[in-house]
């Protein structure tokens, strides 16, 4: 019994690695041989209770020498001519029952076994999904068709999973971009109003010089640009987060030919070393090119504040997602900016006159919009590493 479970679960698996149609054919195959089988059994015995009865009505007396068995065979004729007649019926028509029975028994196998389980999998995620719980798995380890199908909408989910928390921590972020405006505004509109209440209470009574009086409006000036700066920045933080990606296919050559174009136009403002190492294969990539040239140019920026010597970028593809590398050879990140270094508004100084963080939060922002993702790091020699990574598709050229 050991051994037949063994074959049994063996064939079991063999039968779960093919795919759907393959997988029918085996079923059929063993359905086929099964009904052979059972249709010799059953041929066989018939013919040999057919004989036994053609024999019992053409000679009773040769196996009944008894006058009363006799006389039971004749009350039994009728019976046995039924019996013969249903014999005869059945071994007829035995091979086209067990093809009907075998085919019932495969397809409800097949449905029970290759169908039913991804489909619950399926139905049972999608349920969670449409209550707002994306964190339940749709698994089904099978290699055919419908375990590509749970794999994909596995995907599906995971990415329906990503997006909600990016939706979550955008307006965590949005709350959070929000309470640090109101509260940076809130100095220079401070100092404004002191300066307004100085110049209605003395200006009329004359004593204020012109010196003073242009002082104080130079002051005020200063603050209200202050102001439009905040206003600026906080219209290019909504802007991003409501730009959607435009994508299209290009060729690996044309995507390092636009980032060596940027390279070349930075290195020529700059004495800094820029570098530029492409690792990407002959494919054609489908990207938003502008947005990715735009995460470029903005972690050169950042990284160019920093630098002392040189700047190294790198671009390479790893499955779906194409990642840049950009290292300066400056002291790197602090604690603190490496774990606030992309939230917008971020400063290191806790009363600074103006923030900074700006560029990596756009660049932040723009990754994620293409399906992406910013990471900072400091190098194990020297300097800063930011790692920009996009979503793109991928095809043969």
């Amino acid at each position: 019994m050991d051994w037949l479970e063994e074959k049994t679960e063996q064939l079991r698996r063999f039968l779960q690695e093919k795919s759907l149609v393959r997988a029918l054919i085996w079923y059929l195959c063993i359905c086929t041989v099964g009904v052979i089988a059972a249709y010799w059994i059953t041929r066989n015995l018939c013919l040999v209770w057919i004989e036994v009865l053609e024999k019992r009505q053409v000679q009773p007396e040769a196996y009944y020498r008894d006058p009363r068995l006799q006389a039971a065979l004749a009350e039994k004729g009728s019976w046995e001519n039924f019996c013969l007649f249903a014999l005869k019926g059945f071994y007829s028509a035995c091979l086209y029952l067990y093809i009907l029975i075998g085919f019932a028994a495969v397809g409800k196998i097949f449905l029970e076994t290759r169908i039913k389980p991804p489909i619950s999998a399926i139905t049972q995620g999608l349920n969670y999904i449409n209550m707002g719980d994306y964190s339940h798995e749709i698994v089904w380890r099978g290699k055919d068709e419908m375990g590509l199908l749970c794999r994909e909408m596995e995907h599906m989910r995971g990415e329906m999973l990503k997006n909600k928390k990016n939706q979550w921590r955008q307006q965590q972020e949005q709350r959070k971009i929000n309470a640090a405006f109101a509260h940076d505004i809130r100095t220079p509109l401070t100092v404004i109003r002191g300066y307004t209440e100085f110049l209605q209470r003395y200006v009329p009574g004359g004593r204020v010089t012109e010196a003073m009086l242009m002082e104080k409006l130079n002051a005020m000036h200063e603050q209200e640009e202050r102001l439009l700066r905040f206003s600026d920045t906080m219209t290019t933080i909504q802007n991003m987060e409501k730009r959607e990606p435009s994508g299209g296919w290009h060729s690996s050559g044309q995507v390092v030919k636009q980032l060596e174009a940027v390279i070349c136009g930075i290195g020529q403002n700059t004495e800094l070393e820029l570098a530029l190492e492409a690792d990407l294969p002959e494919k054609e990539l489908f990207l938003d090119l502008n947005l990715l040239i735009e995460v470029f140019e903005n972690l050169l920026s950042n990284a160019m504040r920093y630098a002392v010597h040189a700047i190294q970028a790198k671009a390479v593809l790893k499955g779906r997602e194409l990642i840049l590398f950009v290292r300066d050879d400056g002291p790197g990140f602090s604690e603190k900016a490496l774990r606030m270094g992309m939230e917008a508004y971020f400063s290191e100084e806790e009363n600074s006159r103006e923030h900074f963080g700006i560029g990596l939060s756009i660049c932040r922002m723009l990754c994620e919009s293409h399906g992406g993702s910013l990471s900072l790091q400091n190098s194990v020699e020297q300097g800063a590493i930011a790692a920009a990574s996009l979503a793109a598709g991928v095809r043969e050229q």
